[in-house]
């Protein structure tokens, strides 16, 4: 009969001639108390560096407050690189209008490649913002409805072209879209001074920005080629610029914006009528809000 290997474990007191300690153990047993006192230790010493302050010696730990100024760093750093962005596209835009070698018609695919905005979706809008954006909103009504009107009383408005219709989509919208006729100059709508001249590739043309008597500013884009230039006092329709490009199904028109000491106007109630001459008269409306 084969016999199993056992192990002997003996502790004595030689000077008391005393056994203290005295078993045997076979090796798979020996084995299972190695595994088990292993064990016992690894947790213990997990238990400790949890429940005492042994764990901020750990690699790569960060207290409470380091960890909120870090993620606080990363915020930080994510809204600087958006801003950064945004001021490298604007740049790179400005040395393409003033690369004099550049073919207007060759920026125009430089539009797809901007990338839009997105509205921050980290807080939601608070009761009190949300109070002051509904009191904001309230006073532009009151002053489009009535103090615009008002202060447009007595000036003379032009049409953008002697054949210029307002699109029927864009009659009650901020920004008209008004079509013209093959070759036909696009002019000013009222007396002012030109405020800027440019060109912008995502909308395939020059813009002429305008500023009129009574805080009235009018913006006018898409067209071909300018015919005045930043600082120049214009009238009542005289030419700005050429007539815009044809587009893909061959039609020719330029987008008009209006605003009246910052506040966005509907185009279409001031320049919208063929025979207009003046401002459109607008039912007064009694303010809606408290202010």
């Amino acid at each position: 009969m084969k016999r199993h290997p056992r192990y002997r474990f003996n502790i004595e007191n030689e000077s008391k001639l005393e056994r203290i300690v005295d078993f045997s153990i076979s090796p798979a047993a020996l084995w299972c108390a190695v595994v088990g006192i292993v064990v016992l230790f690894l947790f213990l010493g997990s238990i400790i560096v949890m429940i005492t302050p042994l764990r901020t010696l750990l690699p790569g730990y960060l207290k409470q407050s380091e960890r909120s100024a870090t993620e606080d760093n990363i915020l930080r750093l994510d809204s600087i690189l958006e801003v950064y962005e945004q001021d490298r596209a604007y740049i790179d835009n400005v040395l393409r209008v003033l690369d004099t070698g550049r073919i207007p018609v060759d920026s125009a695919s430089i539009s797809g490649s901007v990338r839009e905005l997105t509205t921050d979706s980290l807080l939601p809008t608070s009761p009190a913002e949300r109070k002051f954006i509904d009191a904001m909103e309230e006073r532009e009504r009151f002053n489009i409805s009535v103090l615009a009107p008002l202060a447009a009383d007595g000036m003379i408005f032009s049409p953008i072209a002697d054949s210029a219709v307002f699109t029927s989509a864009s009659r009650n919208e901020e920004k008209g879209v008004v079509a013209l006729a093959a070759d036909e100059a696009v002019k000013n709508v009222a007396d002012g001074s030109v405020l800027a001249t440019y060109y912008s590739a995502g909308e395939r043309g020059y813009v002429v920005i305008v500023q009129h008597a009574k805080g009235f500013v009018t913006r006018i884009s898409h067209i071909a080629s300018p015919m005045v230039s930043t600082g120049d006092a214009v009238q009542a329709g005289q030419i700005l610029g050429a007539s815009p490009l044809p587009d893909a199904k061959g039609q020719r028109y330029v987008e008009v914006m209006m605003w009246h000491n910052g506040l966005p106007l509907i185009p279409y109630n001031y320049i919208g009528s063929p025979d207009a001459t003046g401002a459109q008269s607008t039912p007064f409306e009694a303010p809606r809000g408290k202010f």
